[in-house]
């Protein structure tokens, strides 16, 4: 009984990811795979509102945005706008990005639904990877990547550890959490959502 709701409730947050993957897609107007212009395309983000999409054409060139979004919301803490902030990253950067991301063996890294010990969770924060090849799709999420509460040393799981490592090279090209901030920094005062945090902007800065 309990194997058969931990099966169900696998599917219910892999369903929910993948719906809520295509709604972002369209909604942050992203860069569609086209087999025909393009070599590879991979993608880090966190939960609904950053994702970094780096992508490595057919003519050898590379191209990549940072992306940040918050909604405004109404005293009934209702979705009613979302704002985004697209960054250009330099091509140099994407393609070392890239090249080291691959190194690290990011294609083949597996889903957290293969390997025992990889936990799932409603709430928290959940980062995900897309990787888009010729025939080759693969949509993996990790919730609470980074969390020390939910993985100790010395039982992290192999996935874990190589999904953190990825995070990790794309933080020493430029730190998300401090592009997020600056982002929301500069929004004008009032309340914003994002994931399923309330955000206040006052007036001296008081969050």
């Amino acid at each position: 009984m309990k194997r058969t709701f931990f099966i169900l409730f696998n599917l219910i947050l892999i369903s929910h990811f993948l719906n809520a993957q295509t709604n972002l897609r369209a909604e942050l107007n992203l860069t569609k795979f086209d087999s025909l212009i393009h070599n590879r395309i991979y993608e880090i983000g966190v939960e609904d509102y950053q994702i970094v999409q780096l992508i490595e054409l057919k003519n050898g060139e590379f191209s990549g945005t940072l992306t940040n979004s918050v909604w405004t919301t109404n005293h009934k803490e209702d979705r009613i706008k979302r704002i985004i902030q697209k960054i250009k990253i330099p091509e140099s950067t994407v393609e070392k990005l890239m090249t080291e991301l691959k190194q690290n063996d990011f294609e083949n890294i597996p889903d957290c639904n293969e390997k025992d010990g990889c936990l799932k969770g409603l709430d928290g924060t959940t980062t995900f990877f897309n990787i888009k090849k010729n025939k080759i799709e693969k949509s993996l999420a990790y919730w609470e990547l980074e969390s020390d509460y939910y993985y100790k040393e010395p039982n992290i799981p192999k996935s874990i550890r190589q999904s953190r490592k990825i995070l990790d090279l794309v933080n020493e090209q430029f730190d998300l959490e401090k592009q997020f901030e600056n982002f929301t920094s500069r929004l004008p005062y009032g309340k914003y959502i994002y994931s399923s945090i309330i955000m206040e902007r006052k007036r001296k800065n008081v969050w």
